[in-house]
């Protein structure tokens, strides 16, 4: 599952992600929610009606805390997802800021890890300044809809954060590159 526009002011996670709803797959499902929160998307703020980002369960008896984020997670739930990149931007880059711009974070377990790693090698590879290539780091902050899929429902999560100081293509290209990266090692694509 790809997921985009959770926060409606980080155009390039949408913008990949309506892009990746159109890649041909070759085998299992894959599930594209390019605009999460559309109405947050529409007006190009970071939230609409509460932050979605930390709406999701942040216990394992606690439910979400409303209809969209209920939805979301029911989807996540039926259709059994395995593999989860939620797409987001950070408002600088990680390594000379406190934003998680060029960041890859995850739930951890070993699985997610190894896939991580690769994903964040093979951007960093095209990177030659150093404060720019993509860290990794554990644990998605909680109430977003990564941390509450890898907890509480064993799915291999993560989110994927670019810096918004790049122009939007170069940003958008990063989403896709990490997709592709995702995808072709699973053998969706």
């Amino acid at each position: 599952m790809i997921v985009g526009g959770v926060h409606g002011n980080e155009p390039a996670g949408y913008t990949a992600a309506g892009k990746v709803k159109d890649w041909d797959i070759k085998k299992g499902k894959l599930i594209v929610l390019p605009q999460a929160n559309k109405k947050a998307v529409e007006n190009k703020t970071r939230t609409y009606n509460g932050d979605l980002n930390r709406d999701f369960p942040q216990s394992s008896k606690e439910s979400c805390d409303n209809t969209l984020s209920k939805s979301i997670y029911a989807a996540v739930k039926s259709y059994d997802v395995d593999w989860l990149m939620d797409m987001h931007e950070g408002y600088n880059y990680t390594k000379i800021s406190d934003s998680v711009g060029q960041s890859l974070i995850y739930y951890p377990t070993t699985t997610t890890k190894t896939m991580a790693s690769a994903i964040v090698s093979k951007l960093n590879s095209g990177i030659s300044t150093s404060y720019k290539k993509f860290s990794l780091f554990r644990y998605p902050v909680e109430g977003s809809l990564a941390r509450a899929s890898g907890q509480y429902l064993g799915v291999h999560a993560f989110i994927f954060e670019t810096s918004d100081n790049p122009s939007l293509s170069v940003r958008v290209n990063y989403h896709l590159k990490a997709a592709d990266t995702l995808l072709s090692r699973l053998g969706v694509i």
